[in-house]
């Protein structure tokens, strides 16, 4: 039984090929320490290499976006590695912007962090 892992706050969407998984999404409320009201959090992205270059991680955003403005949130943040150029491209090009915050935390080293923002339709 799986009841622990429910949580209302919180969508996790999933991209499917026949049986195969292609990728997911995690989005909901936002986990930053002041959040700001009506902001929402891109909290996690991933799309499997079979998936890649398909549009997967273009739906998967897309599908992120919609969940989180019918929750009635306005803007939506993620947290990205600051040197992954090739995930920070992807999030430009789906309309996030850098809105000037950083972050360094301890999960598996200590590797800095930059804040993407976007507006919801």
């Amino acid at each position: 039984m799986l009841d622990g892992l429910v949580d209302p706050e919180v969508s996790m969407l999933v991209a499917v090929e026949g049986e195969r998984l292609l990728g997911f999404v995690g989005c909901g409320s936002n986990r930053d320490p002041d959040p700001e009201p009506g902001v929402g959090e891109l909290r996690s992205l991933f799309v499997a290499a079979g998936g890649w270059r398909r549009g997967t991680g273009r739906e998967l955003v897309a599908a992120a976006l919609a969940d989180l403005a019918g929750r009635g949130y306005r803007q939506v943040t993620l947290w990205s590695f600051a040197a992954n150029e090739r995930a920070n491209a992807f999030y430009e090009a789906q309309g996030f912007t850098r809105d000037g915050a950083t972050r360094t935390e301890e999960v598996w080293a200590l590797i800095p962090e930059v804040r993407y923002r976007r507006t919801l339709p």
